[in-house]
């Protein structure tokens, strides 16, 4: 196995840098669909390409990173290439089901993932792949079924607490040089906490 602890500062950095851009997106999407200028069918297609993209980018990252003739590297490349055939195949006039369909795929391959101790940095970043994927698709599937979202307050400072939270992970990232002082099961914990507050924002959406 390839991969180890000694390098975990360019991913913590990634994952930071991730988690501003997902803030930001989703709360784009929200806006665009509660003033009706985007059409909720096109952004599925969209989250779609996007997540593609990031197996894609995966992949290749996951082919420098661990030994790939590993049975678990085996079966998770094989669990992500299912992943990827599910984007493909799923209707966009069978929302809810294909909705179903791409979310168990994504379960599969996080809990594959997760089967490895040594792949913590690969874990972590997936995790936040697939914690985007659920909440750009649950506010699509309100949309779709004719909710509007409505940007109330408690959804202003949902993503308030969230982008606070963000900085907070960032600030100690852009002081810290030392690798000890990067705490992987910390940083962990403190991205849940960011997606606890989004989740909580989108659920605010009236």
């Amino acid at each position: 196995m390839k991969n180890s602890t000694k390098n975990q500062r360019p991913i913590l950095v990634k994952v930071a840098e991730q988690l501003v851009k997902d803030q930001q997106e989703l709360d784009l999407l929200a806006v665009q669909l509660s003033l009706g200028r985007a059409e909720a069918k096109d952004k599925v297609n969209e989250v779609k390409a996007e997540l593609k993209q990031k197996i894609h980018d995966l992949k290749t990252w996951f082919a420098t990173e661990y030994e790939e003739n590993s049975e678990w590297a085996k079966t998770t490349i094989l669990k992500l290439d299912e992943l990827d055939s599910k984007l493909r195949e799923s209707a966009g006039d069978l929302f809810e089901t294909s909705k179903q369909d791409i979310l168990s795929a994504v379960e599969n391959a996080e809990n594959q993932i997760r089967k490895n101790p040594a792949a913590q940095n690969l874990s972590i970043l997936f995790s936040i792949y697939s914690e985007k994927v659920r909440l750009q698709l649950e506010i699509l599937e309100q949309n779709i079924k004719g909710k509007r979202s409505e940007i109330s307050e408690n959804f202003k400072e949902g993503l308030f607490e969230a982008r606070k939270k963000i900085d907070s992970i960032i600030e100690p990232l852009n002081k810290k040089k030392e690798e000890t002082d990067l705490k992987l099961e910390a940083f962990k914990d403190e991205i849940g906490v960011v997606y606890d507050h989004l989740k909580k924002a989108f659920k605010a959406l009236g």
